[in-house]
């Protein structure tokens, strides 16, 4: 049936009636030309949203659960999660504020709903989505039935089911923060009041039974013209005599001070004590000041300067007058600050859920940097504050385990150091001291977790994720980065970067593979000859001269090179999290036009030894082995930096990339000059290759870099954000097809092969 466009009174959340349009349901005219979305009929008044005054922000504390009532749009929170509410077939576009969100999130999320809900849902079930291009990693979609009185504790139990299944998946998810809209307060009548009490007694149930849960932050958006609702949320939060946000607080009542932490690892002494940072005894404190920033711009570098006097901060404007960086960790003398001898600054970002990853990574580097520097000089003592906490907004759990996690690499890496205590001070004076204190210790015990008496711990592992599932890639994203367990020239399976810091000079090594790998080797460049094509083409001109049909390998060698397996691995976890976030790319066999599936993977799928050979390759994002042909004195040069794209012809079908190919006698084109063709041994490579999200063409099509997906521009500035492919195969009426990607770090150079032209 038809469904008309209606504007409510509480218009800050409009979603679809989906089926149900009752007859009362009207609008004028007048309400359709102030409508606040897109799509509406007539002109709509263009007025930027409220500005959110002390009085419009609300938190609250439910056990360990913070809940927060703000004005805003949903989809342009930095949270982990977000709830939608939409039809049952899932089309996104349908209702108002999730075709809002749909355009800013972008298609990707559309096709996966319809990828992975092919039938829709039904009423209070959850969908499961990436975050498309919105600032978050997951969507949870869900459809709500129309509000009548008559009906009202069946639709609104159906709201607290739905509720209920987001948070308890996000707690499956192991995500901080989720937000949630004044769902239903639109097109669906509910009233504000009857919501909000509903959704407060889902997180207070929610709470009860998941008291060690990872999800520790709700926040309640509510559309920032929607007063009517806004101050119907506020009314009930008031009811139950929660908290004003900006309610000021009184001076002096600190919490009563718990009993210091401690744990040692190896000779390190590993101490949680509560207080100030600058009264502590040791050589080195620690502060944190905002990127090209200087110290005094935040919380804990004023507890510095303040303690520290004008001194400091002479000495730094003059040493550093344009701040510092991340990833620079410098010193100062400590001046006025008793019991320290010098203090050291290092810069952190502002947290982003968008940008979780960089800015963890930012905060892991700068606490392995310090300690590096803490131990370069000649110091032992050293205490931190909560790095990231506060000012930076580093959500407490995440602050909790990067710090003890880069500590923990340190020591791995660093056996035998001078340093025998790290002090982590937990600001006795922070609103939040009590939940910083709790997820602190709770990470500091894990390192020597007390024993327990009388009996052993019953240990039930937890199975392991369904491979291509996003708790697999996810899993795969966090895995360490180690030596692969069938090198020799290194420890197989130690961490790369305790491995490197041991290594020799030589950039790379090449080592003869055992018989097996030998054999599956040689089995791949025989099934994947076809001597049909030999000499046929204008890369293979001169070859029908040399009058051979095949070719003889006669030695098979890996390749060691740990600079450039880290690169790839690397670059191979950005997929991994690609995948978490965006979903799977779509197979090479699936895409349209595709001639199938990878012929070197075929053959290993189906070998009976295939199994362990590619037992590290993850074809769930397009991960394969591909051949590669250059010249003998070139060939040094890639085994020491990779494929480096600019190295390639710039006349090349799709531009400057580093090719694959499928099949051996497409490689042999490349080891000799078309001038000088000779039958001499000769080299070509076995490369693995990340393509993930693939282009695919069937003429050519030169590029600087895999195009974007909406336009195939390699320079695209029509689209934003940007979302473009990773690689991009040649497939059409060609002898063979080829694989090209614009970034080194998708392509490792494996196995050397020697062979013959017979």
């Amino acid at each position: 049936m038809a469904r008309r466009l209606v504007r409510c009174t509480s218009a800050g959340n409009l979603l679809d009636a989906d089926d149900t349009e009752p007859a009362s349901l009207q609008a004028g005219e007048q309400d359709m030309q102030n409508s606040f979305l897109p799509g509406l009929l007539g002109r709509r008044k263009l007025q930027l949203p409220e500005t959110p005054t002390k009085s419009q922000e609300c938190k609250a504390r439910i056990g360990r659960v913070t809940v927060k009532l703000k004005k805003g749009l949903v989809y342009d929170e930095e949270v982990d999660a977000i709830v939608n509410s939409t039809s049952q077939t899932l089309t996104l576009g349908a209702g108002n504020a999730s075709r809002a969100m749909l355009q800013k999130a972008g298609s990707s999320i559309q096709d996966e709903c319809n990828r992975k809900y092919p039938k829709g849902i039904q009423f209070g079930e959850v969908a499961e989505t990436g975050g498309g291009n919105l600032y978050c990693g997951y969507i949870f979609h869900g459809c709500l039935k129309y509000w009548t009185t008559e009906e009202s504790n069946d639709v609104e139990q159906i709201l607290t089911d739905f509720v209920t299944l987001c948070l308890e998946r996000g707690d499956e998810l192991h995500i901080n923060s989720m937000a949630i809209p004044a769902l239903g307060t639109g097109f669906l009548n509910f009233p504000a009041k009857n919501v909000v009490r509903r959704l407060v007694q889902c997180v207070k149930d929610f709470e009860m039974s998941h008291k060690s849960t990872s999800l520790t932050e709700i926040r309640f958006v509510i559309f920032p013209k929607d007063t009517k609702t806004f101050e119907e949320f506020e009314n009930e939060f008031n009811r139950y005599s929660y908290s004003i946000l900006y309610k000021p607080g009184s001076k002096g009542n600190f919490p009563t001070k718990p009993k210091d932490v401690e744990c040692s690892l190896d000779s390190l002494m590993i101490k949680l004590v509560a207080g100030t940072l600058v009264n502590q005894k040791v050589d080195v404190i620690v502060g944190t000041v905002p990127q090209l920033k200087e110290p005094g711009t935040n919380q804990t570098s004023k507890e510095i300067t303040r303690a520290a006097g004008s001194g400091l901060e002479a000495e730094f404007a003059e040493k550093y007058p344009t701040g510092i960086d991340i990833g620079d960790v410098i010193s100062t003398d400590s001046h006025a600050i008793r019991n320290v001898e010098t203090v050291y600054f290092g810069a952190l970002p502002t947290y982003a859920a968008r940008e979780r990853d960089q800015n963890l990574q930012a905060l892991t580097l700068l606490v392995q940097m310090c300690l590096d520097k803490l131990e370069e000089d000649g110091h032992k003592t050293v205490a931190i504050p909560t790095l990231g906490v506060g000012d930076f907004k580093y959500p407490v759990r995440m602050s909790a385990a990067t710090i003890l996690s880069a500590i923990k690499d340190f020591c791995r890496a660093n056996q035998g150091s001078d340093i025998n205590t790290i002090i982590i001070v937990v600001d006795i004076a922070d609103y939040d001291f009590s939940n910083i204190w709790k997820v602190f210790e709770a990470e500091v015990v894990k390192i020597t977790p007390p024993k327990m008496k009388n009996a052993a711990p019953i240990i039930i592992p937890k199975p392991p994720p369904t491979r291509g599932s996003r708790d697999w890639f996810s899993l795969m994203y966090e895995e360490e980065l180690c030596v692969p367990s069938y090198w020799t020239t290194y420890t197989g399976g130690e961490n790369i970067k305790v491995c490197k810091r041991k290594r020799n000079r030589r950039p790379y090594r090449l080592v003869a593979v055992d018989e097996a790998t030998r054999n599956l080797v040689v089995k791949l460049v025989e099934d994947t000859w076809d001597y049909r094509h030999v000499g046929h083409g204008n890369d293979a001109k001169g070859l029908d001269q040399l009058m051979y049909r095949k070719i003889r390998v006669t030695k098979v060698e890996r390749v060691e090179n740990l600079d450039l397996y880290e690169s790839y691995v690397q670059e191979r976890q950005r997929f991994f999290d690609k995948a978490r976030t965006r979903g799977r790319p779509t197979p090479i066999a699936n895409i349209a036009k595709s001639s199938g599936n990878i012929k070197t993977s075929t053959i290993l799928s189906s070998h009976k030894s295939g199994a362990g050979f590619t037992s590290d390759i993850y074809p769930e994002i397009n991960e394969h082995f591909v051949f590669h042909g250059t010249l003998a004195d070139t060939m040094d040069s890639v085994l020491t930096q990779g494929l480096d794209c600019r190295m390639s012809r710039g006349t090349a079908m799709f531009g400057q990339g580093a090719y694959g190919a499928e099949s051996s006698t497409k490689a042999d084109q490349y080891v000799d000059r078309k001038e000088n063709r000779q039958k001499i041994p000769h080299q070509m490579l076995l490369v693995r290759m990340c393509l993930g999200d693939i282009c695919l063409y069937d003429l050519p099509v030169a590029h600087r870099r895999a195009p974007c997906k909406r336009c195939r521009n390699d320079n695209c500035k029509a689209h934003k954000p940007k979302d473009f492919y990773d690689s991009v195969v040649g497939d059409g009426k060609w002898l063979f097809r080829e694989f090209i990607v614009y970034d080194k770090r998708q392509a490792y150079p494996e196995y050397l092969i020697t062979y013959e032209r017979v």
